[in-house]
């Protein structure tokens, strides 16, 4: 999953004006040309604003389309598609700007924080009482890491999105590089882990290394998972300040810098590290579950891999970042509003989810579907899968308040600062430390 700054999108969004409400399908046509004939006179039309391409295009719009006719008459989704996120959240805040926002859309929860205070948000809570409410029993089934992310403290705690796009962190080994290296299986701890990353890493006659025990690049997210599993805090209990020059974060960079002096990591990029892996130049990674279907093709059945909870200070009690995601409603009128969300709702139902988990590359919103014959049949298939989908109860959110996607970016700086040798973990966080608060400040 790759989130990268939205501070720019706040500059464009006067000069993206004339082009925010200008939409494309997911086959790039204009919608403004489209054949509308086929919606029944008096449906509630909905635009729905997303970023999926190729395959998760296609198995969302039949998505949509089974919602369409199951609602023919009343309500008629049309799926948009608006680029990569940060491209859909410029187009956001222009029609906001411009007072034409979508009716719902995805976004992440840095996204929803920025839209909130604009005011155009509609908040979900008074739709799981109504009479469209999801039961007690639905909304336990639900993970509750996917829900918690999408109550925001800065606004009462409201719910101001629901989930659906969500993956977890978790560690991609190489099993066959670790047997060789004489471990039964994964690295349960950190302690374990750095052993093993060191004894899977290969030279050559010559000294040059051949395969990697681990590949790195900055990921705020895969930064704060690891934080997580150290027993650490991202933020003060008042949500003000970060917690990053703390030990918790200050060990993982400290583990991050002494691996990258002993080359036994590979500097990877957000582009070639599953072609990395799959090449075999580094037996183990720490990345989202989401890419696993690039991880498949990569590897292309050479040896053995498999996924599993990242290494952790206690593995009786493991911890993990979710992410990606949500549904965003937005205020445009009650009658729309209740559409959307009976749209949001029914994705989030077990045929559904059951639906996109194996047809993309996300996870099942829902426990229950462990005892979907449809979801046996595709782990049998997929493996994999079932290992990220047990490491979904672990999974706990990232902060989503105002400010994060700039911390987000600080984090990111400090770690290739460390893993570079330019400077010392205690330097990095400090200063990191320093600048995100100052962001978060200027954000309340």
């Amino acid at each position: 999953m790759v989130r990268r700054s939205f501070a720019i999108a706040l500059s464009l969004a006067l000069s993206l004006l004339a082009v925010g409400c200008r939409q494309t399908t997911s086959d790039g046509n204009n919608p403004e040309q489209n054949d509308l004939s086929g919606a029944a006179k008096g449906a509630v039309e909905l635009q729905f604003w997303h970023t999926q391409t190729t395959a998760n295009a296609q198995a969302l719009e039949e998505l949509v389309t089974r919602f369409n006719q199951a609602h023919e008459g009343q309500i008629r989704v049309r799926p948009l598609y608006q680029g990569s996120y940060p491209q859909l959240y410029q187009k956001t805040m222009a029609a906001i700007v411009a007072k034409r926002p979508p009716e719902v859309a995805v976004g992440y929860e840095s996204m929803v924080a920025e839209y909130m205070k604009a005011g155009i948000v509609q908040p979900l809570d008074e739709y799981l009482t109504g009479p469209d409410a999801i039961d007690a029993q639905s909304l336990q089934d639900i993970f509750p890491g996917y829900l918690e992310s999408n109550r925001f403290q800065e606004f009462d705690n409201k719910l101001l999105s629901f989930p659906f796009t969500k993956s977890v962190l978790v560690l991609y080994y190489n099993l066959d590089a670790l047997k060789e290296a004489g471990f039964a299986g994964p690295p349960k701890t950190w302690d374990e882990f750095e052993q093993a990353v060191v004894k899977t890493t290969r030279r050559d006659a010559s000294g040059k290394v051949t395969r990697y025990g681990f590949g790195l690049w900055a990921d705020a997210s895969t930064i704060d998972g690891c934080i997580y599993s150290r027993g650490g805090a991202l933020l003060t209990d008042d949500r003000k300040r970060v917690r990053f020059h703390e030990e918790p974060g200050l060990e993982h960079f400290r583990l991050m810098a002494r691996l990258a002096k002993q080359g036994v990591a590979l500097r990877s990029t957000r582009q070639q590290y599953t072609t990395d892996f799959g090449n075999g130049r580094m037996a183990m990674f720490i990345g989202s579950s989401t890419a696993r279907e690039f991880v498949t093709s990569a590897v292309g059945g050479k040896f053995a891999w498999g996924c599993t909870v990242i290494p952790q200070a206690n593995p009786d009690k493991p911890v993990t970042v979710q992410y990606g995601a949500n549904m965003v409603i937005f205020k445009t009128t009650p009658e729309k509003q209740r559409a959307a969300w009976k749209f949001v709702r029914w994705l989030a139902e077990p045929e559904q989810t059951i639906f996109w988990a194996t047809r993309s590359s996300y996870m099942p919103l829902r426990a229950s579907v462990a005892q979907s014959t449809a979801m046996k049949a595709y782990w049998r298939k997929d493996p994999q899968a079932r290992q990220c989908f047990a490491v979904a109860p672990y999974g706990i959110a990232e902060p989503n308040i105002r400010g994060w996607q700039d911390v987000r970016d600080l984090l990111e700086q400090a770690f290739d600062q460390v893993v570079s040798g330019q400077k010392t973990p205690e330097a990095a966080l400090a200063e990191a430390e320093t600048r995100a608060n100052a962001a978060l400040k200027e954000k309340q």
